[in-house]
């Protein structure tokens, strides 16, 4: 990351801008972020099996149009870019920004085009908002923090990063459900002001609700191992759908083999790059030694070959480079999405933890209240507070169920979405990978034609 031009204080919405990298493209206007914090709704190694064997079907034309993506809305009503990665500071303080420029015809959104400067952990607020708001919906992956990158903030890391959070916005706005969200609307248009007033609140509730986990730890101590085994799923899976449990084994597996893919893919690049540079090193020492030849016929055959490596590793270089991007990150953004899903199965499984906890709860609390029943001479004050014990748990029950149920009927949706995408998505990545692998091969092997047709014929 290279200086580009001197700081500048921008309108409401934007961060001082002091680096940019290499070879982005400085907006040509300068967009205003708009808005206040406005009220937030909380709205192993086997292989897979096959989609058809573990898709849970939808029943009714509502669930197919959500799968579908229609939903009523449109693709080209809300259309986001993040471009423009600026490094901001220096040492260990230092971190990126990034320009999200926003074009929408939604009629909640207060413009039609609008641009404000957010960093990593602004994303990562998003995220957690969504996936707090919107339970059972599969919220779109980020990219991993990594540490030693983030200290080096490299021109490639930080362009690849760029693209994942690009790709991360796209997709939060093709979600029939996320894409409505006030959250992804804050995010997108709230200036500097509201937008830290915002993220400090929701800090200080997360900080509350961490104190309150904290100090009910001396009590899950002392849980029975009834609880025990429950919260470790013996219970849970019980309960659990057995058609459910084909689909989450087989997003388990699916996770398990992208990320493998996703780990050759990149060693086969690395490779393959390494290969490109032995190739060049070659060429460049044919030529020392052409150099090394008294007759000129000679040095100029070995001239010609060098020539043709040189252009040979210089055009295989390009083509790497968009394998990298068009291949090698999707199946990265693959796996990660993979882990998303199973975060949301996660909770699912948490969920139907807590119902049966809950349920358990109001059972005690049943023989409680009949035991003071059958107690001659018991206080009414006792018996008053037993019964309203035992319509709160009822209530924490309930309401723990309508969450599950919530949970369940969304990801049924959610898994349906996600195999259409996904199989749409993965079909077009691998023939745009066969495609380079194929452009690859055709062109070095038109240069090598073209270096036996250039050479001079053998003496008789």
């Amino acid at each position: 990351l290279v200086p580009s031009r001197p700081a500048r204080d921008g309108p409401p919405g934007r961060r001082p801008r002091t680096a940019r990298t290499p070879g982005t493209s400085t907006p040509t206007g300068e967009g205003q972020g708009q808005g206040e914090a406005p009220h937030m709704n909380d709205g192993e190694d086997a292989p897979p099996p096959e989609y058809n064997s573990v898709v849970i079907e939808q029943q009714g034309n509502q669930g197919q149009m959500e799968a579908s993506g229609s939903a009523g809305s449109k693709e080209a009503d809300l259309q986001v870019r993040v471009y423009d990665p600026v490094k901001q500071g220096d040492g260990i303080g230092a971190y990126v920004s990034y320009r999200v420029e926003t074009k929408t015809e939604l009629p909640q959104y207060q413009q039609r085009e609008n641009e404000v400067i957010r960093r990593f952990k602004d994303f990562v607020w998003l995220q957690e908002r969504l996936g707090e708001k919107n339970p059972g919906a599969i919220v779109p992956a980020l990219p991993e923090k990594d540490v030693v990158q983030k200290f080096s903030l490299g021109t490639d890391f930080v362009h690849k990063r760029c693209n994942a959070l690009n790709k991360f916005l796209s997709r939060v706005t093709l979600h029939p459900v996320l894409k409505f969200s006030s959250e992804l609307q804050f995010f997108l248009e709230a200036n500097e002001q509201a937008w830290q007033a915002e993220v400090a609140r929701t800090s200080v509730e997360q900080g509350a609700v961490k104190n309150t986990l904290l100090g009910a730890k001396s009590f899950f101590k002392n849980v029975t191992q009834t609880a025990s085994n429950m919260i470790s799923g013996k219970i849970v899976e019980a309960e659990e759908d057995p058609e459910y449990i084909k689909v989450r084994t087989y997003v388990t597996a699916l996770e398990t083999h992208l990320t493998e893919v996703h780990r050759h893919a990149e060693k086969m690049v690395v490779k393959q790059e390494k290969l490109t540079r032995t190739m060049n090193s070659f060429g460049k020492a044919l030529d020392l030694l052409g150099e090394t030849e008294e007759k000129e016929d000679l040095k100029g055959e070995f001239s010609k070959v060098a020539q043709k490596i040189a252009t040979i590793t210089t055009e295989t270089e390009k083509r790497l480079t968009e394998v990298d991007q068009n291949f090698v990150e999707p199946m990265k953004e693959y796996a990660r999405t993979a882990r998303s899903v199973k975060a949301v199965m996660n909770d699912r499984s948490s969920t139907l933890s807590r119902v049966q906890e809950k349920r358990q709860s109001v059972e005690r609390k049943k023989q409680n209240l009949a035991k003071l029943r059958a107690t001659p001479g018991a206080k009414e004050e006792k018996l008053s507070d037993a019964e309203q014990r035992l319509n709160e748990s009822s209530r924490k029950l309930e309401d723990a169920k309508e969450k599950f149920e919530v949970i369940k009927e969304r990801l049924k949706t959610e898994m349906k979405s996600y195999h259409l995408i996904r199989r749409d998505d993965m079909v077009g990545t691998l023939k745009t990978f066969a495609a380079s692998q194929a452009e690859i091969a055709r062109e070095q092997a038109k240069h090598w034609r073209d270096l036996l047709e250039e050479l001079s014929p053998l003496a008789a």
